[in-house]
């Protein structure tokens, strides 16, 4: 287009600008429209100010971090600009692991007893074991907590994936299950709400396992070579319970091993 041609139609328009104007404007923009190859439009990439880089660093490395959107909100930066600087970083994001809560004394048990429970199961003698014990299943156990955390690469602080569970418990439910070498048990609910006692634990769990034969679980040996592996919980080794084991002559592996 002719710069006459511009400039009647800016003034059709009411827009008065100068001839040098428009021919500088066709020079620099009309050219480029005129030209085989396209327009390229380049955003330039807003620069990380150090202090921003400490803003996001400081926020992340934490046992529970908050969310990119809000790092990226409270440092005045796009999310996109707080990931680059994350990786940048040699941060990266890991999803914590749920454990339960040790003492000192539990721990000192868990180092001393299992050589002795090894020497049990040597020689193909795991075969007569059946594994039993009961779990919760809860609906949310993160009491607040991020689920995730970020680590460093180059030096990683796995304690930071680790999330502990203390004797506050959310809502949810306990199964019992066993299994084996041989196979699984059927699953047994325990009722909401009961407390597993020695009563309880015997008439619900182990008569109807060991005595009426109700459960999935098949053993190819004899019955007399069934050993029974439970945790020291106090309905497993009280008195009542271990009377019962003893006079329905299940072999058990001792509270002590």
């Amino acid at each position: 287009m002719s710069r006459k041609k511009i400039d009647d139609g800016l003034e059709r328009h009411g827009i008065n600008v100068s001839q040098q104007t428009v021919s500088s404007i066709k020079r620099n923009i009309g050219l480029q429209r005129n030209s085989v190859e396209n327009i390229k439009f380049s955003r330039h990439r807003p620069v990380t100010t150090p202090s921003t880089v400490s803003k996001v660093i400081q926020a992340i490395d934490v046992n529970d971090p908050p969310t990119q959107r809000s790092i990226a909100k409270s440092c005045h930066a796009s999310q996109s600009t707080t990931l680059r600087i994350i990786k940048q970083a040699n941060f990266t994001l890991r999803k914590k692991r749920k454990v339960h809560k040790l003492t000192s004394s539990n721990a000192e048990k868990h180092r001393r007893r299992p050589p002795r429970f090894y020497r049990q199961l040597a020689n193909n003698r795991y075969n007569n074991f059946i594994t039993t014990d009961e779990s919760w299943f809860y609906l949310d156990g993160t009491e607040g907590k991020r689920k995730v955390c970020y680590i460093k690469k180059s030096d990683p602080d796995y304690d930071r994936m680790i999330l502990e569970q203390d004797s506050s418990r959310p809502q949810g439910f306990m199964v019992w299950a066993g299994i084996s070498s041989y196979g699984e048990t059927s699953l047994r609910f325990v009722k909401p709400g009961v407390k597993i006692n020695s009563d309880y634990y015997i008439n619900n769990i182990l008569k109807p396992f060991f005595i009426t034969g109700r459960s999935s679980l098949v053993f190819k040996q004899k019955e007399k070579e069934k050993n029974l592996h439970q945790d020291n919980a106090p309905s497993h080794v009280s008195n009542k319970t271990i009377a019962f084991l003893n006079a329905s002559k299940v072999k058990y592996v001792k509270p002590e091993e």
